[in-house]
Order: structure tokens, then C-alpha cells, then sequence
């Protein structure tokens, strides 16, 4: 399941991080990694995983599992690739990730917990460049819990 969600239908924590990320942007490109000091991102460390693109491969590997994704999924995915996210849950999550990367803008998606049937949760894409003004080869994954349960099946 993934619906697209608008900004106003943000959480006050996933509105609050895709807010800075549009402060960290600099003449309407992408921000680059150096934006992000660790100090402002503090309150939501625990909710990023950073993905990186593997032009070889056209793939991202996660580079970092925030302790909050870790926990709400029972998984570390970390060295891992989007592509086996996919082959494992049949997903389109590499495909999500491309299209941030490409159009160099924000996503945000209510999806199910691929772990967990009963649990939806908020996710936020966010293209980053680890080169000042250089291309989206990052993207930043947030994933909040917002307490929304799937409708049952009749």
C-alpha cells in the first residue's frame, strides 16, 4: 500500500524535517550533505536511513538504518540494496527512490510496514548531494509511525 499524502496532511514531525530540508535548499536544487548538521537533524536521527546511488548498479545501498526504522521493521537493512528490498516484499521502493533522485524533489507516502501487515506508517524521500551543487546521489528515507491501522478485509 503506498498513497501519496500532501503537506498539510504531514505529521508535525514529518512537516517539520521536509520544512528544513527546503531551508537547507540553496536556488532551488538539491541541498547538499554538508546542509544537514547532525545537531539540527537530532530529532529525527533515530527516523532517517540514508540510501546511496550506485550509478554502476543503478541501485542505492542504505548506508545508514536510523534505531527507530530498525525497530519498528525488526530488521537492520544497512549495507543492504533497494533492488533486495524489493525481490524480498515486492515493492517499488528502488523505483521510488529513482524518481526522487531524478526530479531532485521531496516524496512523502503513507506504506504498510512490509514486516508487519497491521502497521502503516508515514515515509518521507529526500533527494541530497554529497557535492555542493552536485546531483541528488543521496536520499534521505524518514519513516514515522503515525498509528494508522489498514482497513480490514471484508
Amino acid at each position: 500500500m503506498r498513497l501519496e499524502t500532501s503537506d498539510r496532511d504531514l505529521s508535525p514531525l514529518a512537516a517539520a524535517l521536509l520544512a528544513y530540508w527546503q531551508s537547507s535548499r540553496r536556488d532551488g536544487g538539491v541541498p547538499d550533505r554538508g546542509a544537514f548538521d547532525p545537531l539540527h537533524l537530532t530529532r529525527w536521527l533515530g527516523y532517517l536511513s540514508v540510501y546511496e546511488y550506485e550509478p554502476d548498479r543503478d541501485d542505492f545501498r542504505n548506508r545508514l538504518e536510523g534505531t527507530y526504522v530498525g525497530n519498528l521493521t525488526g530488521e537492520n537493512w544497512t549495507g543492504r540494496r533497494a533492488s533486495e528490498v524489493d525481490a524480498r516484499f515486492g515493492s517499488s521502493f528502488l523505483a521510488d527512490l529513482r524518481q526522487v533522485r531524478d526530479r531532485r524533489e521531496p516524496t512523502a507516502h503513507l506504506i504498510k510496514v512490509f514486516q508487519k501487515d497491521f502497521s502503516v506508517t508515514e515515509r518521507v524521500l529526500l533527494p541530497v548531494s554529497t557535492r555542493p551543487g552536485g546531483d541528488a546521489d543521496q536520499v534521505f528515507v524518514a519513516i514515522f509511525s503515525n498509528g494508522v491501522r489498514p482497513a480490514q478485509k471484508a
